[in-house]
């Protein structure tokens, strides 16, 4: 049976707080099983560590710094409480300063530019992150967030898929910084807008919010995209449109840039739960006007579809990903290990459980 949450407004307290350095708050709170039978978070013993956010921010040259710097101000407007929070951002490619944000005073005291990279990728966001929650004395059960200035890297010169662009960033950020995902429950190390399992494991926009405890297993994120090329080629070399493609397409097998999009899910434990009950956008290809900022949200274990609405029908990536033995491989070569018997894949790919 499929567990769901839900959250009634006694859970929404001063715990919605975020906090993002290394001194962290707390907050207290005691919530019961309501007359309809949802589950509520009970909070009244144990200490809830609120999220450490890393910012990943791309711009490509000096003339987009005024068109990125609205989109990071629209993103952070959404953090809960600004009066208790502290944003770190890595920059990369052209060099903006806090007053290009434009942001709030209070907000604008919390929020830092941590470095700065002419050129980069995601991972250096990402080892920051990992690094963090792998340093000594780092609670297992702390949330780290991360977020990203997801189209300004390839969409600004085009308006259609800038506005596409638009509608998904802020459909993958408010499931980021939801209520749902900072109170995750426990049998959750993963919480997004969407989780899907094709053509890798991934959350399709790459933002989210995750457990300490589980993310200091991962690989590094530096050196992931290398630990990726050893990974099986379960790529068709036909694809739907009869047109020949190469083995080595990096979207469809989690390589290049990509394999940060896969990093987060990409260890056996992985527990992933997510909150869009919308199945059109199982697979974060949706058109755009279905990614909406203000999508139900329903916190369930992922994938909370069957696998024949996660398939891919169209485009190269179709049977990517549906192979489970070489799924399998694929954690043995990374991690040298095997999935846990309450692993989602083996009733997802409906294999028999492994008795251990």
């Amino acid at each position: 049976m499929r567990r769901t949450w839900r959250f009634s407004p006694c859970v929404v307290l001063a715990s919605a707080t975020l906090a993002i350095a290394v001194a962290a708050q707390y907050a207290d709170a005691s919530c019961a099983k309501d007359s309809v039978g949802m589950v509520q978070t009970s909070l009244d013993k144990e200490k809830l560590h609120q999220p450490v956010i890393f910012y990943n921010l791309f711009i490509g040259d000096n003339k987009s710094i005024p068109t990125v710097s609205a989109m990071v101000k629209e993103q952070l407007q959404l953090i809960p409480d600004p009066k208790n929070t502290e944003v770190r951002i890595n920059s990369i490619g052209a060099e903006p300063t806090m007053s290009d944000f434009n942001l709030s005073s209070e907000l604008e005291k919390r929020t830092k530019i941590i470095a700065h990279y002419p050129t980069g990728w995601e991972n250096v966001t990402l080892h920051d992150l990992w690094s963090f929650c792998r340093k000594k004395g780092t609670d297992p059960n702390q949330l780290v967030v991360y977020l990203h200035s997801k189209g300004s890297f390839s969409s600004l010169s085009d308006p259609g898929l800038w506005k596409m662009q638009s509608f998904h960033r802020g459909y993958v950020t408010r499931g980021a910084l939801s209520q749902e995902c900072l109170h995750m429950p426990k049998d959750c190390n993963i919480c997004s807008t969407r989780m899907t399992p094709f053509p890798y494991t991934q959350t399709p926009g790459n933002m989210w919010a995750a457990r300490c405890g589980y993310v200091a297993n991962l690989k590094d994120p530096l050196t992931f995209s290398e630990d990726m090329m050893k990974t099986p080629d379960d790529m068709p070399s036909v694809s739907t449109f009869g047109m020949r493609v190469s083995g080595s397409a990096a979207f469809c097998r989690g390589r290049s840039r990509y394999a940060h999009e896969h990093w987060v899910h990409s260890h056996p434990q992985a527990a992933p739960c997510d909150l869009d009950t919308n199945a059109s956008s199982s697979y974060g290809e949706a058109p755009p006007w279905q990614f909406s900022s203000d999508f139900e949200k329903d916190l369930q274990k992922a994938p909370r579809f069957n696998l024949e609405t996660f398939r891919w029908r169209r485009g190269y990536c179709v049977g990517v990903g549906e192979a489970l033995p070489k799924r399998l491989q694929t954690y043995r070569i990374l991690y040298d290990t095997e999935p846990a018997a309450d692993w989602w894949g083996w009733s997802f790919f409906g294999a028999e459980r492994p008795v251990r």
